[in-house]
């Protein structure tokens, strides 16, 4: 057999690989590029915001907080950054956001929740003694933490109990708290992820 003719049977399986290479990963590509947010049918541009009046964290540090969260999109973009993002009426503690963060949706309405980074003062009492603990938590970067889900077609997005990630700090944070509760979406209103 010549060595052109091997040449050119050994070309094919080599251009067929790089093809299949190619087309894969244009699909992963166009899979995370095809969400839209949509509000009463249409690709949304506008402010979304949303509260809820029982976000809490479970685990060594527990509390229970009011929160409010706003950012704006365009055309049903599904990463939204966050302008305000405030946790009040925790109790005795505090819990006060370092930054706001992402948020972002995937098609099937998974909320990911990007660079949010808070600290906690808990101030509790030990055998009379007045204790605060301080903790710094956090969620992931690209592509975030998983930390809930928006039921489509309405106005509720749940918190799913995932764990926010403790930076170094009082040992009496533990390494993970749980963020859970309901989120109620008040504006525009109820969203479709798709």
């Amino acid at each position: 057999m010549s060595a052109k003719l091997k040449e050119g049977k050994m070309k094919y399986p080599k251009i067929l690989g790089l093809l299949v290479v190619a087309a894969a990963a244009l699909m992963a590509f166009a899979g995370t590029a095809s969400a839209t947010i949509t509000y009463t049918g249409s690709a949304y541009t506008g402010e979304i915001a949303a509260d809820s009046s029982s976000a809490e964290l479970d685990g060594t540090v527990d509390l229970k907080c009011d929160l409010e969260v706003k950012g704006s999109i365009t055309n049903g973009q599904t990463t939204i950054p966050l302008s305000t993002v405030h946790f009040t009426n925790c109790g005795p503690d505090t819990m006060s956001v370092i930054n706001n963060g992402y948020w972002r949706f995937d098609s099937n309405g998974t909320l990911y929740w990007e660079e949010l980074e808070v600290t906690v003062l808990t101030h509790r009492s030990i055998f009379g003694f007045p204790v605060t603990t301080h903790c710094i938590l956090f969620t992931h970067p690209n592509p975030g933490t998983d930390v809930g889900t928006l039921t489509e077609g309405t106005d509720t997005i749940h918190l799913t109990g995932t764990d926010l990630t403790r930076r170094s700090t009082d040992s009496g944070c533990g390494s993970t708290s749980l963020l859970t509760g309901t989120l109620t979406i008040t504006k525009p209103g109820p969203l479709v992820v798709h």
